[in-house]
């Protein structure tokens, strides 16, 4: 029953799912204005919008949001930690072991901006303050940013030294563009501005995919001990209950494909009721996604180069994958994320599948082609 603040009974509303503690907060309007007051108006406003100007459900999301930002700082912690890691011990064989110190690194690679960041952290280190103590006083910013075109030359022969477990045709580029979208997150984070609009099991692939770049071994540590599916699942609803779950839109209806799988076997399964294909790893956990617009696309430019004759067995789906732009096309989500999320990764220009996938075991559970709008 809803009491005169619009906030639930405990055993069905906002007050489970509010923080840690298991005991309902009293709210008073009072305390309400007070709460207002210490978090300011214009940062609450945000939430204010997102909840329908509804007080009590906007405060659910904010500690919703808390959660979230609390979830993440032990995969960021992580990923992190594993990135300069991987970074120094590249700068250490190309530099010598005071690569901070060395004029190769600092005058004839590192841009004005990069040498201006690593004096910084130089000085806040001490003047006497060693290679370790530098490199934890750097900020996700400087390690984020040595994978830019700046440094092409940097990584041209040292990416596979960093990132054993980068795939053929994987480079410097692909490092960078995960490297880019977990530290943005990362700064929304550290700034505590929302994040619970965003495609959250995206972002956590991302972060087990560069872990799993540098080591497999931490990747799989990272995602046993990962608490962020645990707190999707808590994001409430207006109502109190918690909001329809991608999982309900899914299509089960999908081409499963590996690496290895030939094009004549693969034009075989495709039909009007199979659209999306999803290329799986050995654990079922998707590495590609696209349609059968995509495989005639790739046969077709395969024809023009042999004039019109293809034999279809001698191609495989890494072939495609590897030949056509489908990584800015394609994006995963947990099934139990709300629709209306997916709406939103659906409707940006590039992405043309969403693939949902159980948190867990990261294994996909369904699919939704852009084309179809079964949102």
């Amino acid at each position: 029953m809803e009491n005169q603040w619009g906030l639930f009974d405990c055993l069905g509303g906002y007050r489970r799912f509010m923080a840690e503690s298991q005991v309902p907060y009293p709210y008073t309007q009072p305390q309400l204005q007070a709460i207002r007051a210490s978090i300011s108006e214009p940062r609450f406003a945000t939430y204010l919008s997102k909840g329908g100007n509804h007080e009590a459900y906007a405060l659910a999301l904010y500690l919703y949001n808390a959660r979230l930002a609390k979830a993440f700082l032990y995969p960021l912690n992580v990923v992190e930690v594993t990135l300069r890691n991987a970074v120094d011990e590249v700068l250490v064989a190309t530099f010598q072991q005071n690569w901070h110190q060395t004029e190769a690194f600092r005058s004839d690679t590192l841009t004005v901006e990069g040498l201006a960041t690593l004096n910084k952290a130089i000085q806040r280190a001490g003047p006497n303050a060693s290679r370790d103590q530098v490199i934890a006083t750097l900020t996700f910013d400087f390690w984020s940013n040595l994978f830019r075109s700046d440094y092409g030359s940097l990584w041209r022969t040292n990416v596979n030294r960093a990132f054993p477990h980068l795939r053929h045709g994987e480079s410097r580029q692909d490092i960078q563009n995960l490297v880019k979208a977990i530290n943005a997150f990362r700064n929304r984070v550290a700034h505590h501005e929302p994040v619970l609009d965003m495609n959250i099991t995206d972002i956590h692939g991302k972060i087990i995919r560069l872990t799993e770049l540098r080591c497999v071994e931490t990747a799989a540590w990272m995602r046993h001990y990962s608490t962020v599916g645990a707190v999707v699942r808590t994001r409430p609803r207006r109502d109190g209950t918690m909001a329809n779950s991608l999982s309900t839109k899914l299509d089960k209806n999908y081409v499963s494909a590996m690496p290895d799988t030939q094009l004549s076997d693969l034009v075989g399964a495709i039909d009007e009721k199979h659209a999306a294909i999803i290329c799986m790893d050995q654990n079922g956990r998707p590495m590609a996604a696209f349609t059968s617009l995509d495989v005639t696309r790739y046969i077709s430019a395969r024809a023009k180069e042999l004039d019109g004759l293809i034999a279809l067995t001698e191609h495989t789906v890494a072939d495609l994958i590897n030949n056509i732009a489908i990584d800015e096309r394609w994006v995963t989500m947990d099934e139990a994320e709300p629709v209306s999320l997916a709406v939103k990764e659906l409707q940006k220009p590039r992405i043309q599948v969403l693939v949902g996938i159980e948190r867990e075991s990261g294994k996909a559970t369904g699919a939704i082609v852009r084309a179809h709008r079964r949102y």
